[in-house]
């Protein structure tokens, strides 16, 4: 049995994965799925979810949800008010 953790995934988004993220953890370098944010949203709208609901879906049982150190990152864009030079 292998002492590397496992790639986690959100169920029934396999569609917005963007890509995969490593983060040093301990001793080991752990991969983690990247999802975009507004894809699973818009995913939650086609399936009849509000764009509220799926917001607050989103907040408490994706976002809120720490399974372990391979814990998926959901990506959202940056406001372009961060990246004003102003």
């Amino acid at each position: 049995m292998s002492d590397e953790p496992e790639i986690l995934k959100i169920d029934d988004y396999d569609d917005c994965v963007i890509g995969i993220g490593q983060t040093w953890h301990g001793n080991m370098l752990v991969d983690r799925l990247i999802y975009d944010g507004e894809k699973m949203l818009d995913k939650m709208e086609e399936n009849g979810m509000s764009r509220e609901g799926a917001l607050e879906y989103m907040d408490f049982n994706i976002l809120c949800a720490y399974m372990g150190d391979s814990t998926p990152i959901v990506l959202w864009p940056v406001p372009e008010e961060l990246l004003d030079e102003n």
